[in-house]
């Protein structure tokens, strides 16, 4: 059943102040247990309710690019998900970086433990203070100077343009494809939806200069 702008927007307003701490499987509305079949059901389910495209007319530009933002993690959650070592290389990641949980000792463990061999401190505090002055502050070394940056290129070449950057090189393997398929618009004629499929590319990768370049190019008047 096809969502109306309003349960998207509640949906954006339900998700966004926790975007940064939503695990992989939240944003496919899981269970950390869904097997790779649910997974890829979900995905398809908020792809058929949520994908950006189905909201293009229907949206304000500032709300859609929230929409675009929003479903780039759930584009994200499923590339990692989708298939079972994925999924499985993903818990480990998530497990390694857990804290690890606190220890606790029964009141009859923590009798047994021995007194402790150190002095207290108020006896540690009675000892006289060493007469030798301490040595002087060795001043640290100098930082080195960093190197000089290669200035960025000031005019990113556009997306469906010849250029001399490798796309593969320039962004995520995320991004790459929504590269491509802006790329695909661009040569039937639909400038709006390459524009839409480079802002969900910027979403997955943020810091790819080559992607605003061409966004920049696109929405030139």
């Amino acid at each position: 059943m096809a969502w109306t702008p309003a349960q998207v927007l509640a949906w954006l307003d339900e998700v966004e102040p926790r975007a940064d701490g939503r695990s992989h499987f939240e944003w496919l509305e899981l269970a950390p247990t869904a097997a790779p079949q649910a997974i890829q059901g979900a995905y398809h389910a908020i792809a058929r309710t949520r994908h950006p495209d189905l909201f293009r007319a229907a949206l304000p530009a500032a709300d859609l690019d929230r929409l675009v933002r929003i479903y780039a993690r759930v584009s994200g959650a499923y590339a990692d998900l989708r298939t079972a070592d994925g999924a499985a290389a993903y818990l480990r990641r998530v497990s390694a970086a857990a804290p690890p949980a606190a220890t606790t000792s029964s009141p009859a463990t923590a009798a047994r433990r021995p007194a402790p061999t150190t002095p207290p401190p108020a006896t540690a505090a009675r000892r006289p203070a060493p007469t030798t002055p301490p040595p002087a502050a060795t001043p640290p070394p100098a930082a080195a100077t960093p190197p000089a940056r290669r200035a960025a290129p000031t005019t990113p070449p556009p997306a469906g343009g010849a250029h001399e950057v490798d796309p593969a090189r320039a962004m995520n393997p995320r991004a790459l494809a929504l590269y491509r398929r802006a790329e695909g618009a661009l040569r039937t004629g639909d400038r709006a939806t390459a524009i839409l499929n480079i802002k969900m590319a910027i979403a997955a990768d943020p810091g790819s200069q080559l992607l605003r370049g061409a966004l920049a190019e696109l929405t030139r008047a």
